[in-house]
């Protein structure tokens, strides 16, 4: 039953916590394209992985509470935890309501700019500055959060990352 449970445990986090450290990446890259539904899906995404990683937690509690090697007291498994706790603090915490609020900053399509027309050579013309300073601002906060969501991703990735190695490692306290 141990092994059963691990291999679940690992596999599950293959599937579930992989999609989960990317989706703010894929946030970051919707809101920089200014696509709404990109922005709002990634945002569901990251939602919806945060819930299913509560799974590959659950599995390797089950598996730790079966080893008669390994238990909640050791190093490693504590390190591993309070990671994944303040992980799913930053991303569903910090970055989820980053991704809601620039989905509905961008459906409100204050940054929308019609194409600018040809020239009479079929090219078109250099970029001008045509926008109001209240379209500056909601492009600077856009930016923002874009930037937000971005380091808040990486953080969570990184904290993955360690997670991940310590899991195979299992240093301090075999």
């Amino acid at each position: 039953m141990y092994t059963l449970l691990v291999t679940l445990h690992v596999l599950s986090a293959v599937l579930l916590i992989g999609p989960f450290a990317l989706a703010p990446f894929l946030g970051n890259r919707a809101i920089r394209r200014h696509d709404a539904d990109d922005t709002r899906d990634a945002g569901t995404f990251l939602a919806r992985f945060a819930m299913g990683s509560l799974i590959v937690a659950i599995l390797g509690m089950g598996a730790l509470s079966m080893s008669g090697k390994y238990s909640f007291r050791t190093p490693w498994v504590i390190i591993s935890l309070t990671l994944y706790v303040v992980a799913m603090g930053v991303a569903t915490g910090y970055t989820l309501p980053a991704i809601r609020r620039a989905a509905g900053m961008i459906e409100q399509g204050v940054l929308e700019r019609p194409p600018a027309p040809a020239g009479d050579d079929g090219e078109a013309p250099p970029p001008t500055l045509a926008a109001s300073a209240t379209d500056l601002a909601t492009k600077e906060r856009l930016d923002n959060l874009a930037g937000r969501v971005a380091g808040s991703g990486a953080l969570v990735f990184v904290m993955v990352a360690v997670i991940t190695i310590l899991m195979v490692t299992r240093p301090f306290g075999r």
